[in-house]
């Protein structure tokens, strides 16, 4: 990702519904602020990339296998996660 790019963080609560957590400096921040999160409040989070506008991070696609308390459903417009980002989660 390059450098000067903003991202913001959000939780998706239902396929209609995200809430805006914070945003981050860069890719790395965001990603790294996603697993923290992820360790005390299980759910669905995406990183939006302000500058494409677009989806760079979707955890429902890069987790897969969440359990069924968080089965929370996603919007399926999210494009797919590259795999380099999913083996860094």
């Amino acid at each position: 990702m390059e450098n000067g790019r903003r991202y913001d963080i959000v939780r998706a609560e239902s396929e209609k519904s995200i809430i805006w957590l914070e945003g981050a400096a860069n890719f790395d921040l965001a990603r790294a602020r996603v697993s923290q999160l992820i360790s005390f409040w299980p759910g669905k989070y995406q990183i939006f990339d302000l500058q494409t506008k677009e989806v760079v991070l979707d955890t429902a696609s890069a987790l897969g296998n969440l359990p069924a308390s968080n089965s929370t459903e996603v919007s399926q417009h999210a494009p797919e996660v590259p795999q380099a980002a999913v083996s860094q989660l």
